[in-house]
């Protein structure tokens, strides 16, 4: 893990945002399943239990930019290390006050050219490629149905990008 100072924070609020989710009544057919154990691959799956079919997410809390559901950015960007894994189809980031989640599918990003960029983690700068879309949603968590709704019209549409939205 890059910013390993935020590990505890990411694993409380992942599993915070997962009970959140499985408790909504709408669409209950759709769960999430974090990690159990850290892998670095990816933070869990969305699973459809009607028909067994899995998405992999990664998970998020972002400390600067995105906060009480407002994003600063008109695109948003993610490391190719991230973006290459073949386990993971969907970011989410959840805001610093745990309150929105910001969702973007990996195939979108996999659209843009990479730029070379260094951002800065919890020990030094990192430089790596990054890849920016504008093709993200924001989901508040007080309507989280607004959510699971889109992962199912995913589900059922087999299209894991944008046009989900």
């Amino acid at each position: 893990m890059y910013r390993s100072s935020k590990y505890e924070l990411s694993d409380q609020s992942l599993k915070a945002f997962a009970k959140l989710f499985n408790e909504e009544s709408t669409f209950n057919h759709i769960k999430i399943y974090p990690i159990e154990k850290e892998t670095f691959i990816d933070d869990g799956y969305i699973k459809n239990e009607l028909t067994n079919q899995t998405i992999g997410f990664d998970w998020e809390i972002r400390d600067k930019y995105f906060e009480n559901g407002v994003f600063k950015f008109d695109t948003l960007g993610q490391f190719e290390r991230k973006i290459i894994k073949p386990s993971i189809e969907l970011s989410l980031q959840c805001d610093k006050n745990q309150t929105a989640v910001l969702v973007a599918w990996h195939q979108d990003w996999k659209n843009e050219n990479p730029e070379m960029m260094r951002l800065s983690t919890d020990t030094a700068d990192q430089i790596g490629k990054v890849r920016y879309t504008k093709h993200f949603k924001i989901y508040r968590y007080a309507n989280i149905s607004e959510l699971k709704a889109m992962i199912d019209r995913a589900f059922e549409n087999g299209e894991f990008n944008h046009s989900s939205f």
